[in-house]
């Protein structure tokens, strides 16, 4: 296709094909770009579910973390009682 226009293009004259082409290229550049918009934004929204998920993540192990804090902590007051016990 691109080269049937250059031809057309070389040989000087524009008629009814050379307009057809260059219509043909622009739908189809035309849908190449509406691809690539879509591939970019297909990429965006899962980058953003990407971090979304990695904080989730980091929430979850901060919260884990906490969590294991407290338990060894009445762990250490539940021996302390014991001990202190007759």
């Amino acid at each position: 296709m691109v080269e049937n226009l250059a031809e057309v293009i070389e040989g000087g004259t524009r008629d009814q094909q050379s307009d057809s082409l260059i219509n043909e290229l622009s739908n189809h550049f035309e849908k190449c770009q509406q691809l690539l918009n879509s591939i970019s934004d297909s990429l965006s929204t899962k980058a953003m579910t990407v971090e979304g998920q990695k904080k989730k993540l980091e929430e979850s192990e901060q919260l884990l973390n906490q969590r294991r804090d407290l338990i060894a902590n009445y762990r250490k007051s539940v021996e302390d009682l014991v001990k202190s016990e007759p």
